[in-house]
């Protein structure tokens, strides 16, 4: 369900405004030594580069500046994975801005409760040297002193600055190896989801509309939430990667991953309302990967009926002719499933076929395995299962004490197992 017109181009346009030049990357760099650099930090405490490696296995280096948003939102990622991984990786992020003084600087670490070393990088030399694309920029520096991963924009989690760090540490990193990317996660997992991926709006008065702009073949989707909140539900594809695909909301970013409440077997997320008194009228969700993705989808969320033709007029005013009217289907069931369906799928979305399983009450046990297709169908009476691993093809392999419990009425889920 694609969403064309001014909400597909709202996620692509202001999610590159949030992340400036996102997962960008700099071939000119990657391999390459690092220039040594000394600083001093807001503590006083004066170091170099090559001082830092000397007892560390890598150096993960963060530009950024005391306005910025999105540098903002990744510090406590950042805090949380220093405080895993300070003793083998030297953290040192240091401000670009000439106006951000040292005093601003530990003014700002402090309020934010951060405990690795902070400082100016003087002149903006290193943040020159990586580009000056935009901020906040990482680059992460080996044992040998080589440049080995570079990012212009956030990380969303700081479970893709670990998978990042990961690749650099142990006794079996013996030679530079850069990497392009975020490295997937392929932990193995399991996570619920449906045919499409959609946005559902739960909150018991909710009434959806339908906004129709002349020459696009669907409707924008738009919801009255008379709430403080609304409460989402949303839905991903069994194509989709939580662990990369976003929620974005014109402010916050957030890992779908994240998001899984696991007592309903649903990723949910309260999005708070606008109040129409400080100028803004509505809100927007949506789900769609950093990249740009053709199956992004938004929805608006209005805090009054009064504000439907508002939002028309703006539309109209921005060279869409639009007309509007009420959905009966405001609020959605979930499809009704008539079989437990587990999709087995590698860490590139790949169905893994002949991956044996149990599903397991507390009687008895029926294993089943995934076809040719990576899916496993169950039709056993409803009832909580116990599902464990047994078995996976030549070439993959999985966490043998993983497993997991189904609802008592029918669902689907993907399983992730690893691709060696």
């Amino acid at each position: 369900m694609k969403r064309q017109g001014c909400i597909f181009i709202s996620v692509i346009l202001l999610l590159a405004l949030f992340l400036g030049s996102a997962g960008a990357e700099s071939t000119d760099i990657l391999g390459r030594p690092f220039p040594d650099f000394s600083v001093t930090d807001t503590e006083g405490n004066t170091f170099t580069l090559s001082e830092k490696l000397r007892d560390h296995e890598a150096a993960l280096i963060n530009i950024w500046a005391t306005w910025c948003p999105p540098c903002k939102a990744e510090m406590p990622f950042l805090n949380e994975i220093y405080q895993a991984y300070g003793d083998r990786v030297a953290f040192i992020a240091l401000s670009y801005d000439p106006d951000d003084t040292m005093e601003k600087i530990e003014a700002y670490r402090q309020d934010l409760g951060l405990l690795f070393p902070m400082g100016r990088d003087e002149d903006a030399a290193l943040f020159q040297y990586l580009g000056f694309q935009a901020v906040p920029t990482t680059a992460i520096v080996d044992r040998f002193g080589n440049t080995v991963f570079f990012r212009v924009g956030s990380f969303f989690s700081q479970d893709q600055i670990k998978r990042c760090l990961e690749a650099f540490l142990g006794d079996g990193y013996t030679e530079t190896a850069p990497l392009k990317d975020i490295p997937k996660d392929v932990s193995t997992n399991v996570f619920p989801v449906s045919s499409v991926r959609d946005i559902h709006v739960e909150n018991e008065n909710a009434k959806k509309v339908l906004y129709w702009a002349a020459g696009d073949p669907e409707p924008w989707v738009v919801y009255v939430v008379e709430d403080e909140a609304a409460h989402l539900r949303l839905d991903i594809s069994p194509s989709d990667d939580p662990a990369s695909l976003l929620y974005y909301n014109y402010s916050d970013i957030i890992v779908v991953q994240d998001l899984l409440d696991a007592e309903r077997n649903a990723f949910v997320f309260d999005q708070p309302l606008p109040d129409a008194e400080t100028g803004e009228y509505y809100a927007f969700a949506s789900l769609t990967y950093e990249k740009a993705d053709p199956n992004a989808i938004g929805v608006y969320l209005l805090p009054g009926e009064q504000y439907i033709e508002t939002l028309a007029q703006d539309m109209r005013d921005s060279g869409y002719d639009v007309t509007w009217e009420y959905s009966e289907d405001a609020q959605p069931e979930a499809a009704q499933k008539q079989a437990y369906l587990v999709h087995v799928a590698d860490q590139d979305g790949l169905a893994v076929p002949g991956v044996m399983v149990n599903f397991c009450t507390d009687t008895a046990c029926m294993p089943m395995q995934s076809d040719e297709n990576g899916l496993i169908t169950f039709s056993g009476a409803p009832d909580v299962y116990h599902i464990q691993l047994l078995r996976a093809p030549d070439g993959y392999s999985f966490d043998p004490a993983f497993e997991f419990y189904t609802d008592a009425s029918y669902g689907e889920w993907v399983l992730r197992i690893q691709k060696n």
